[in-house]
């Protein structure tokens, strides 16, 4: 059964306040901005939710982010989402106009698909695999990437859910956005799940 490993629709307007399996916020986890509903990802500002207990034996994936990159075009490699250290989704430079998707999987990198330089609005990113290789990625809900054999037979383990790069200092170069609603959902063969739990984060910016 799928279930909710971490989401985030900023219902109640607290960027803080997530629903997920149980697990906390790494130190310095968060920039927040209460008036707009959204999360800055820069260097040295990242969001990394830790699992109380990692999943093991994933055999499925699917994440919907929404999110804008500020630039006018992605001019180095920029992390959306990690899972464990076995999953990575990021955006690499390709053209003026269009940013190449790309998704880790172990150790081996697929390019996936292409999105729009996200530079004036939210885009939304949606991405499923399977290990049945069957792998799907959407932008603002429209197919743009498909796989039929991506990874093949793979097993993830997930003990954390990181937006940006945690370990990145704040002086450093790299990349940064803003981070909306977003969603992470996994499949598991273990037949038993924490419970769900509810965490209200309270942080000053």
């Amino acid at each position: 059964m799928w279930r909710s490993v971490l989401l985030h629709g900023f219902v109640d307007r607290n960027p803080g306040s997530f629903q997920g399996l149980p697990g906390s916020l790494s130190p310095g986890s968060l920039a927040l901005s209460p008036s707009e509903g959204i999360i800055l990802i820069a260097p040295g500002r990242s969001l990394q939710y830790v699992l109380e207990t990692p999943l093991l034996d994933v055999v499925g994936v699917s994440c919907s982010v929404r999110f804008r990159h500020p630039g006018r075009a992605v001019s180095s490699s920029v992390r959306i989402i990690r899972l464990g250290e076995e999953f990575m989704l990021s955006l690499e430079p390709l053209t003026t106009f269009q940013a190449l998707v790309r998704v880790r999987v172990h150790r081996v990198w697929h390019d996936i698909g292409q999105l729009p330089n996200p530079s004036s609005s939210f885009v939304e990113l949606g991405f499923d695999w399977h290990t049945s290789g069957k792998t799907y990625l959407r932008v603002d809900r429209r197919l743009v990437g498909y796989h039929d054999a991506l990874s093949r037979g793979s097993r993830l383990t997930i003990e954390d859910v990181a937006f940006g790069s945690p370990e990145s200092p704040a002086g450093s170069s790299d990349p940064h956005y803003q981070l909306g609603e977003f969603s992470v959902r996994a499949l598991s063969r273990h037949a038993r799940w924490p419970r769900r739990h509810v965490a209200a984060v309270h942080h000053r910016s």
